[in-house]
């Protein structure tokens, strides 16, 4: 099991706020949650963001998880290849049967100079976009351990 932990629940308050900050682009609201972010992640070991595919960068202009949780210390060491289909189109089958999409930048030697990574995002629904971050960097020689930080976390109904 990865542990998540999460500052909101996917309510229709932050359903509204994650499609106006991600769905219309609105790079003000990046630092909404910054101060309650940042207060959160204060020993939290290494945070490695789950970055964004070029193309949505392409569309929205900025990497939404960058903006969020920009006033720290985040670590690029994952790659995002393109899908087919965005996850916010996905009904929760198919984000279950989406498959590994995480290409690890560094080397085992560089992650194992930490023994905890956090992956930090912004919406957790099924978990299988952190699951396969994480592993990822175990398949990459990450020999410690692995949680996940998210501003939002919601459940999708079964489809």
């Amino acid at each position: 099991m990865l542990h998540n932990r999460a500052l909101f629940v996917y309510d229709a308050a932050m359903k509204q706020w994650i499609y106006q900050y991600k769905g219309l682009g609105d790079y003000r609201l990046h630092d909404a949650f910054q101060d309650l972010i940042a207060a959160q992640l204060q020993n939290a070991g290494t945070l490695v963001a789950i970055p964004s595919e070029s193309k949505h960068y392409d569309v929205r202009g900025f990497d939404p998880i960058q903006g969020l949780f920009g006033g720290l210390q985040l670590q690029p060491w994952l790659r995002k290849s393109p899908t087919a289909k965005p996850q916010a189109q996905k009904n929760r089958r198919e984000r279950l049967q989406t498959p590994q999409s995480f290409t690890v930048l560094v080397p085992a030697a560089k992650l194992n100079q930490t023994k905890q990574i956090t992956l930090v995002d912004d919406l957790y629904t099924t978990g299988r976009t952190l699951y396969h971050a994480r592993d990822a960097l175990v398949a990459a020689g990450f020999q410690g351990t692995v949680t996940a930080f998210t501003l939002i976390r919601g459940c999708l109904k079964i489809l």
